[in-house]
């Protein structure tokens, strides 16, 4: 049985912040979103991504009340979310320290715990070997492959399946307690 998603609470661990999305945020998030190595690894943003088109996706967020949050470390670093799928993306500034892996069991341990989810999926473009690495690492289990047009590339990609379930989630959580 699932939960009804409520507007993002906040969640913290000993770096970040995961908020909701402020409107103040749409410059940042412009800047990071116009970066092709970031960009090209989102489906749906194309570039340019203007502080309009930032500003319009923060307001459709508050208002759906998505499961999306700010990835914040004293600034804003990226997304991370539940809205359809599991997916997150971080600035460029920011790879390859972390975060990503810190913002990913902050959320799991909320879909899990407090939104009573029973199983997250994700479907990274198959290129992507980091946010794959990082679905593997978190416990992830491939299901499948897909296929989806992206905007940034201007064509149909490749993408790998995953899917976590709870079960999985649990027996992690009781053999490894950087989950908690």
């Amino acid at each position: 049985m699932n939960k009804v998603a409520t507007y993002p609470v906040m969640l913290t661990s000993r770096r970040l912040l995961l908020r909701p999305l402020n409107i103040t945020d749409a410059a940042g998030l412009a800047r990071m979103t116009n970066d092709p190595l970031v960009t090209r690894n989102l489906l749906k943003t194309a570039m340019p991504f203007t502080t309009a088109d930032a500003r319009e996706l923060i307001l459709r967020a508050r208002k759906r009340k998505s499961p999306v949050w700010a990835i914040d470390t004293g600034q804003l670093v990226g997304l991370i979310g539940l809205a359809g799928e599991f997916g997150y993306w971080l600035g460029r500034s920011a790879w390859g320290k972390g975060f990503a892996s810190e913002a990913a069991r902050l959320v799991i341990n909320h879909a899990f715990e407090r939104l009573e989810i029973d199983t997250l999926h994700a479907s990274p473009i198959a290129d992507n070997k980091a946010s794959r690495h990082l679905l593997d690492k978190l416990g992830f289990e491939r299901n499948g492959v897909a296929r989806a047009f992206c905007c940034q590339r201007s064509k149909v990609v490749p993408l790998i399946r995953y899917k976590l379930e709870r079960l999985t989630w649990e027996k992690a959580q009781s053999r490894d307690r950087r989950w908690r």
